[in-house]
This record gives C-alpha cells, structure tokens and sequence, in this order.
C-alpha cells in the first residue's frame, strides 16, 4: 500500500510522458527544457552538453521507475538517474543525481559492473535503456 501511495508520481509522469509525445516537436522540446531533464541528462557525464534538438529526442526514452526499500535496481542495458531516495552500491550511498550503470555502454558484459544497488528506502530513478540509445 505504501508503495502505491509513493509511486502515484511516477505512474503520473509515465501518462504524462504520453501526452507530451503528441505534441509537437517545438512545444515538446520547451516541455522538455522547462521540465528540468536537462538536469537528468547532465548527470551522466557522456549526456552533458548535447545539442538541444538531441535532448528533445533522448528525454522521451527516459522512464521513471520507482523501487521500495530493500530492493535491487537491476538494470544490466541502461543508465539510470536517482531523482529520489538513495541506495547502497560498494559501500557508497547514493543519492539524488547519482548515476547507475554509466558503463551499460561497454559492449563486453564482463567488462560491466555486475554488483547491484540495493535501496535503503523508496528510490525514484529516470531510466534510460540502451536501445533506445542507439536508435
């Protein structure tokens, strides 16, 4: 119950998300600016700085994803933000604008971090999956 209560953000952003697709490209690229998912995309050091146009196109392949405490973020193929919360990852806490899986780059699958984030109380991640990426 506690988590539906806490995930009602997220679930609202996902049907937002749909609303803005069928805008247009100008209006959704204010949305975009205005939303602050510039912010989201700046956290990931190879996002930074991307041209305006690309930032239009990369926000709708963002997800938000909500996690209760006690839970692993198993995301092998993407990057992810955290918005809210925090988490435990190799003895380090991990906060709001911390990063998980920078590296779902690497096309090695050993050369990928293989030890997962583990929530310490409800986390809010943006998820960016690595298809949508290469498209």
């Amino acid at each position: 119950r506690k988590h539906l209560h806490e995930a009602f953000k997220v679930h609202r952003q996902r049907y937002q998300q749909q609303t803005i697709r069928a805008l247009s490209v100008g209006l959704q690229g204010e949305i975009a600016l205005q939303s602050g998912a510039d912010q989201v995309c700046n956290c990931v050091w190879y996002l930074r700085n991307i041209d305006p146009d690309v930032l239009v196109e990369l926000v709708n392949y963002f997800v938000p994803d909500m996690y209760s405490p006690g839970e692993y973020i198993i995301h092998k193929q993407a990057v992810s933000v955290v918005r809210r919360g925090s988490c435990w990852l190799k003895g380090r806490i991990l906060m709001r604008d911390s990063v998980i899986g920078e590296d779902m780059l690497l096309d090695s699958e050993h050369l990928r971090d293989s030890i997962f984030p583990k929530t310490l109380n409800f986390v809010e991640v943006m998820t960016l999956q690595r298809d949508d990426l290469q498209q």
